[in-house]
């Protein structure tokens, strides 16, 4: 999970930067200490959705996925696109699946997709307590990938790709 890993890099460096002489105004440190944090936010976020999703297949009986950054890639890029167009859906999903079954010969794609959830349990409860969203977790794959975005309004963005 390399978004996860640099981050605290990332921070440390901001952080340093921050502390050290700048030309730029208290005002505008504040503003770029905000963003880190948010990202820190949306990161761990997504860290306890894919830590959630693997405690519950192994809970089913099932193996444990993988991280894979390409998925993760195409998740970002889908969140990206749905909160341009202010609504959840699987738009493009033909594509993405099949630049995955390109890129990392992947045979079988799913996804799940979700908004206005605050936090990683909220979200795989919803997904949980859907038939069609559980039988994606619980589903014959070995990778998987989860992005968290954030809209300008603080709404949450989901999508967690799954392939085999």
């Amino acid at each position: 999970m390399l978004r996860i890993k640099i981050l605290p890099l990332v921070f440390f460096t901001i952080l340093i930067s921050l502390t050290s002489c700048s030309s730029t105004s208290l005002e505008e440190e504040v503003t770029l200490y905000e963003n880190v944090a948010v990202s820190a936010s949306v990161s761990s976020i997504e860290e306890e959705v894919f830590t959630l999703v693997n405690e519950y297949r192994v809970s089913q009986g099932l193996t444990e996925v993988e991280f894979n950054a390409v998925a993760y890639d195409y998740a970002v890029d889908h969140n990206l696109y749905m909160i341009e167009q202010d609504e959840i859906s699987h738009d493009n999903f033909s594509k993405r699946s099949s630049d995955l079954a390109v890129e990392v010969s992947a045979d079988f794609v799913s996804e799940n997709v979700g908004r206005n959830y605050i936090t990683a349990s909220g979200i795989v409860n919803a997904w949980i307590n859907s038939a069609t969203h559980k039988a994606v977790m619980e589903g014959d794959f070995n990778y998987t990938a989860v992005s968290v975005e954030e809209d300008a309004d603080g709404v949450l963005y989901f999508t967690q790709l799954f392939f085999k």
